[in-house]
């Protein structure tokens, strides 16, 4: 297939909320690729502050006359945890490459509807997609926090041969079962259920039952979940600054 560029429209063309008060960041450039079916989309951080989860509402014409829009974002802070770095920086530019599929575009056009900053102040233009972003930081918080409950108490039952196994388990069937009937408070959760799930699955086992080497890596797994979950908790806690 011959590679079709198509260059898109401005950020604010596409969009009846060219009135709305300006966010943080703005669409500076995009492109589709016929070839590779994604739109790129690269983000300018207009703002002067660290941003550190993002989401922008994607419209997306056909040449048959059908229209496709929804949403799409990403939040760094898990990253940012991690490794001490990753945000999006003030004055940067982020590439965000957005798959379309195999239909045809003829034209598309992207509007940030919301930012959050690494400071926990957020630009809100769609108040769904904030209150999701929230949720889901709680929920990971909360999810941590019952992988360290099933840790201590499967550490502390002598009689269990792989307490890894044993909340591995435990933590994926809870994130099945919150997928539908979730207790209050755990919405979200199942993302931190999964997360530690992988984590804790990667523990040294041997084949002849527990050893103080699974027991040692557990130990420093929820030594390391407290400190993410203090690290994270915080920036749970979102100011709105614009809003429509």
């Amino acid at each position: 297939m011959t590679k079709r560029w198509i260059y898109l429209t401005a950020l604010f063309v596409a969009f009846t909320l060219r009135a709305s008060p300006p966010v943080g960041a703005v669409v500076q450039d995009s492109h589709y690729d016929a070839a590779k079916q994604i739109i790129t989309f690269n983000l300018l951080n207009t703002s002067h502050k660290d941003i550190s989860a993002y989401s922008m509402r994607v419209l997306v014409r056909h040449p048959d006359g059908t229209v496709g829009t929804w949403e799409y974002g990403g939040d760094f802070l898990p990253h940012m945890i991690d490794t001490g770095s990753g945000a999006f920086a003030a004055g940067s530019v982020f590439t965000v490459d957005v798959p379309v599929g195999e239909q045809q575009v003829q034209s598309a056009s992207a509007l940030v509807d919301v930012v959050v900053y690494a400071d926990d102040s957020a630009d809100v233009l769609n108040e769904s997609v904030f209150e999701y972003i929230a949720s889901a930081r709680k929920g990971r918080v909360v999810g941590l926090q019952k992988a360290n409950e099933l840790l201590q108490a499967a550490l502390a039952d002598p009689d269990d041969p792989h307490p890894s196994i044993t909340v591995a388990a435990k933590l994926k069937a809870l994130a099945k079962q919150y997928e539908t009937s979730p207790p209050k408070g755990y919405e979200d959760a199942g993302l931190g259920l999964l997360d530690a799930a992988t984590n804790i699955s990667n523990a040294p086992k041997s084949p002849t039952g527990r050893r103080d080497k699974e027991d040692a890596y557990l130990q420093a797994l929820i030594k390391r979940h407290q400190e993410h979950i203090a690290l994270m908790l915080p920036h749970a806690q979102l100011t709105k600054g614009v809003t429509p």
